[in-house]
């Protein structure tokens, strides 16, 4: 995955539990367990920005991390493939 939510960072910089950011936002404890464990292929933006509130965070980079792909053609056609089924 070249999207990461670094919910789980969050977590631990700030000394909270996922139970906790669950009764202070409202976000369902297994949503929150979907997110922080980077499980989930898409995220509901409403949630994303409670969290960013919650959180008191002022960029998106703080939520969320990109890693390039090592090879661009390579990743690419792996969805063109996908495209023509």
């Amino acid at each position: 995955m070249l999207l990461r939510l670094k919910l789980k960072d969050l977590y631990e910089e700030r000394g909270l539990t996922q139970k906790k950011v669950s009764e202070a936002t409202g976000i369902r404890a297994s949503t929150l367990s979907g997110l922080a464990n980077n499980l989930r292929t898409s995220w509901d933006v409403e949630i994303l920005e409670r969290l960013m509130v919650y959180f008191e965070l002022n960029d998106i980079r703080q939520m969320i991390e990109f890693e390039p792909p090592q090879n661009v053609n390579d990743y690419i056609q792996k969805f063109d493939k996908k495209d023509k089924k």
